[in-house]
């Protein structure tokens, strides 16, 4: 059943929805990509192909397919030889008198080889249920690193128009300053502020060339080959009511898993209330006389007494065991209730301040730019006014692109949280 659910989940992560540059902002041409474009998709198929920690998965599988075949098999067989009246004196001195008895044991099990059985493949869908938990918290983790590239790929843009502008802004100051316009002081806070801007800049490359490297450390490598990372970074996650979201948390993965730990649980509670039935021996062989040449049939029944080891101790421990994993995952539920309640105020707050600076601060602050500008050209502003206008126009598209992204990280959480990842095209 476990296994089943890691093939209906799985596909629903490869196809999250997320993000990618703002439109307006172009890529900066200082950091040229060498490879193809990659997308979402592409990079979390190939996560989930190489990771180096999923590869794992195959061998432990492997390792669990040995221990439902080694419970399955039946005890072997004994073969019995005994002498008897060997060895004494007078007539039976030497083997002359001797009887000997071969004969053929096996154990009963009584029921115990299905218990072994079931506990066995229990730990099998234990071990899918972890594999999807892994898988799911693997894929979110590429998710939230490919919005940190997107992010960081937007970031950079925008240092690099604010490096351009301030550039500009210093040749227009210079010439201004040789026509006795504006005294030279001006000139010397634009060539400031243009290198404080580089700066930015050149740190805003740093941080793109860490995330690109990475992302690509998930998929195993040890550099990032591919180009610019496509999507669009402010369409933003859909915001699904919060009842809805409750419901998906019937699939939370660390949920299966608790689930499939206690079906190992209660497997192993019943293989040592099995226990209390011990196993039966049977024996069945020849008996050949010493004294003659008559044989004879000899069978045997060995019934264990359970007088005084009745298997208490082991059956209070898987009952312990059982109801601890209940405990869990009532604690569990709670837990991942509360941290979606946490992660969808969180994700309300990004939409919310993504809005309103894309509607109320971007274009009031752009307006008042160009009318700093038309008034700065006439000689009614100062340079400082002028700066101070852009500063934060280019400090609100940021903000706007930070929020952005949070809204895309607290979408990936809930959606690593409650395991069905959203259905659409990827970007």
């Amino acid at each position: 059943m476990l296994l089943s659910s890691v093939r209906r989940h799985l596909p629903g992560v490869l196809l999250l929805l997320l993000s990618a540059q703002p439109a307006g902002l172009k890529a900066e041409p200082e950091l040229p990509p060498d490879g193809p474009p990659i997308r979402l998709a592409t990079a979390i198929r190939q996560v989930l192909a190489s990771n180096p920690e999923l590869a794992v998965y195959a061998e432990a599988f492997r390792i669990q397919d040995g221990r439902v075949l080694q419970a399955g098999l039946a005890p072997n067989p004994t073969l019995n030889l005994s002498v008897e009246d060997a060895l004494g004196s007078g007539s039976r001195s030497g083997f002359r008198a001797a009887e000997q008895t071969l004969s053929l044991s096996q154990l009963l099990e009584r029921g115990a080889r299905q218990r072994r059985l079931d506990a066995a493949r229990a730990g099998t869908g234990l071990l899918a249920a972890e594999q999807l938990e892994r898988q799911v918290d693997t894929a979110a983790e590429t998710a939230r690193r490919y919005g940190h590239v997107l992010s960081d790929q937007a970031q950079l843009a925008v240092t690099h128009e604010a490096s351009e502008l301030a550039r500009r802004t210093v040749e227009a100051t210079r010439k201004r300053v040789r026509a006795g316009a504006v005294p030279s002081a001006e000139l010397a806070r634009a060539e400031a502020s243009l290198a404080l801007a580089e700066l930015d800049h050149e740190h805003a490359e740093h941080e793109l060339l860490t995330s690109r490297r990475q992302l690509a450390a998930l998929w195993g490598a040890r550099e990032a080959t591919f180009g610019i990372a496509e999507g669009d970074l402010l369409a933003l996650p859909p915001l699904a009511p919060f009842e809805a979201l409750t419901e998906r948390l019937k699939a939370n993965p660390a949920q299966l898993r608790l689930i499939a730990e206690q079906r190992v649980r209660d497997a192993e509670l019943r293989l040592a209330e099995q226990r209390r039935r011990p196993a039966w021996q049977v024996s069945a062989g020849l008996r050949r006389f010493g004294d003659g040449q008559d044989v004879a049939g000899v069978f045997s029944l060995q019934i264990p007494l359970p007088v005084n080891d009745r298997g208490q101790g082991e059956i209070a421990e898987a009952q312990a065991r059982a109801d601890q994993v209940g405990l869990r995952r009532n604690a569990a539920d709670i837990a991942s209730l509360t941290q979606l309640y946490e992660w969808f105020q969180e994700l309300k707050h990004a939409h919310t301040a993504a809005n309103t600076l894309a509607t109320a601060v971007l274009p009031r602050i752009e307006k008042a730019l160009q009318q700093t500008e038309y008034a700065y050209a006439r000689g009614r502003y100062g340079y400082q006014e002028l700066v101070a206008a852009r500063k934060e126009l280019f400090e609100a598209r940021r903000a706007r692109i930070q929020a952005a992204a949070d809204a895309w990280q607290f979408a990936t959480e809930i959606d690593r949280l409650t395991g069905v990842l959203p259905a659409g095209d990827t970007p």
